[in-house]
């Protein structure tokens, strides 16, 4: 059976797969320059150059340039490799791939930040070396990425372990090959919300909305808030996986009634997760590993997912549903909430902006994600 899921490289397989790029060089770089020293070495050391001396210098110079050559070579066909690819030749032998925040192809800029700051840290005598080499184990997020990694906004996963995102589609490849039969047909309708009676021309896809969230900020509180929504103070700012404030549930939550989205239809707003869940959405849901809301915030229900390598904040995001559409907001997590449009443009969600979703959409967070769609949950 294989594996969907994505696994980060470890410690080890990083540090092997970089001692071979670093051997592969030293073999075609610096075994030349050896040759021209071992040239040099054999000068008479006389004021008048003899024949012997004149041959001498001209094998140094020639291992010297062929060294060059080939050093720069090699660094260009790296280079160029790992950036359309992912691989280096180290990475290649032991089943690593580098990739971009996207899990596609990390691209030449990225790859020359990359190598660029690992070359940095190596200019600390000794101890620079190491640290290189192992700077992804002082990563608290499941050690994902070294510092060179977070420089250059890539990641290194181990595609023996687990699956290759570039060649599935990235990070939400899971999206595109998972089965789906069970999803409805959502590309008639210009807004999850609208009914077949009405529907309402919602506006292109913003970035950012003046909609707020339940229990949004001071400044947005002004904005329209979901139907029976209780009005919160400021969020905290506090760590994002700090515990919060008390919560009150909404009146579906409680009694079992509809809330005041109304009863469900085939119209409702269903969000569909990766582990398989289907959630409907007729109030604000707040996501993450532990989910918690802000004082006297109002919610239909807290969706926890389950996440080992804590990619995901305790509370993370929420999801809510106005007459103009569905809104998602990040709750200032620490790796952040990205919104992937149907027509495949990728966004990232501000933290503690509302930014409109529509069906088809997928949102990304963390190593998880949840497509919106209609239909009965």
């Amino acid at each position: 059976m294989v594996n969907l899921e994505l696994v980060n490289a470890s410690t080890g397989k990083r540090a092997g797969a970089k001692l071979i790029d670093l051997g592969l060089a030293w073999i075609l770089q610096f075994l030349p320059y050896l040759l021209a020293l071992a040239s040099l070495s054999t000068l008479s050391g006389s004021a008048y150059p003899t024949s012997s001396d004149e041959q001498a210098l001209l094998a140094a110079a020639v291992w010297w340039v062929t060294g060059t050559v080939l050093g720069i070579a090699l660094w260009i066909f790296c280079w160029a490799w790992e950036a359309r690819t992912g691989k280096t030749p180290g990475q290649a032998m032991l089943g690593l791939r580098t990739s971009g925040p996207e899990g596609l192809a990390p691209g030449w800029g990225a790859v020359f930040v990359r190598n660029f700051v690992f070359g940095l840290i190596c200019l600390i005598p000794v101890a620079g070396v190491v640290l290189a080499l192992i700077s992804n184990m002082f990563d608290p997020n499941s050690k994902r990425q070294g510092w060179h990694d977070k420089a250059a906004r890539t990641f290194v996963f181990d595609v023996r372990a687990g699956r290759d995102p570039l060649t599935t589609g990235g990070i939400n490849g899971p999206a595109s090959f998972a089965p789906r039969a069970d999803l409805p047909a959502v590309q008639e309708v210009a807004s999850p919300m609208a009914s077949p009676a009405a529907k309402p021309q919602v506006p292109a896809r913003p970035a950012t909305a003046p909609a707020a969230p339940p229990g949004a900020a001071a400044h947005q509180a002004a904005a329209p808030a979901p139907a029976g929504a209780v009005p919160a103070p400021a969020p905290h700012a506090a760590d994002p996986d700090a515990d919060l404030g008390a919560t009150r549930f909404a009146p579906s939550r409680q009694t079992g009634a509809p809330a005041a989205g109304g009863a469900p239809s085939a119209s409702e707003v269903v969000l569909t997760f990766n582990d398989g869940r289907r959630i409907a959405l007729r109030g604000p849901v707040l996501i993450g590993r532990n989910p918690a809301g802000y004082d006297d915030e109002t919610v239909q229900e807290f969706l926890a997912v389950d996440d080992p390598g804590k990619s995901v904040s305790k509370t993370h995001l929420a999801v809510w549903s106005d007459p103009s559409g569905v809104w998602v907001q990040d709750r200032k997590s620490t790796n952040g909430t990205r919104v992937v449009r149907a027509d495949g443009a990728t966004a990232e969600a501000p933290a503690g902006q509302p930014v409109l979703v529509d069906a088809g959409d997928v949102v990304r967070f963390g190593d998880c994600f949840f497509s919106i769609g209609r239909g009965h949950a």
